[in-house]
């Protein structure tokens, strides 16, 4: 149980997880953003299996704020450097939420309504994951929120990936002629492979 002493805590906290953040604010807030600012913005991005996910707290603003640990292994790499357990690279991303929607009654507080919703992955789940730096307090989150992170469904070798935007503006920027993401659509499921290729590119 997460308790605040009112919510002019919460919102400091809140506002203490972004300022904190190496990357500028527009990397944690929900303005729309193309492949390529996304890209710029993170700090590691990769593809990944959830392993395990679970809650615990930091200490914030005054109180504790209620953070979701997720553990993913990663099955493939395209910017940043990762920790390895016996052969097998990992992630971590701690983000700020909880696994179930908070109550508020009395002094308790509910999180929804002071933050934007934020991202969540479900074990056994593949995702393609552009993510944040870590802020001072240890948090992270995938970049423009829902728009970083790319659930995977799918044949193997046939995948899919679709953001919580429904990809919408990954290609805002008119494209060069002859580029080969002129095939992308403007929004809807995308091939795993044709986006893994396009960030490629991208990170050089």
């Amino acid at each position: 149980m997460y308790r605040f002493k009112n919510k002019r805590s919460v919102f400091a906290a809140f506002v203490l997880l972004l300022t904190a953040s190496t990357l500028p604010l527009a990397a944690v807030t929900v303005r729309q953003m193309n492949l390529e600012e996304m890209v710029d913005n993170a700090d590691k991005i990769f593809r990944g299996t959830v392993l395990d996910v679970r809650e615990t707290t930091v200490n914030a603003g005054g109180g504790e704020l209620p953070v979701v640990v997720y553990r993913l292994r990663v099955d493939e790499s395209f910017k940043g450097s990762y920790q390895t357990v016996k052969g097998i690279q990992v992630a971590e991303v701690r983000m700020l939420g909880k696994l179930k929607t908070a109550t508020s009654t009395g002094s308790k507080v509910r999180f929804q309504g002071f933050i934007p919703e934020l991202p969540n992955l479900q074990v056994g789940h593949d995702y393609l994951l552009l993510t944040t730096a870590s802020s001072a307090i240890g948090l992270s989150t995938t970049v423009g929120l829902g728009q970083g992170r790319f659930e995977l469904s799918g044949k193997a070798g046939q995948e899919v990936a679709i953001n919580g935007n429904n990809n919408r503006g990954l290609f805002g920027d008119p494209l060069a002629e002859g580029s080969s993401r002129a095939a992308a659509p403007p929004e809807g499921p995308l091939p795993y492979t044709f986006l893994a290729n396009t960030i490629r590119g991208l990170v050089g």
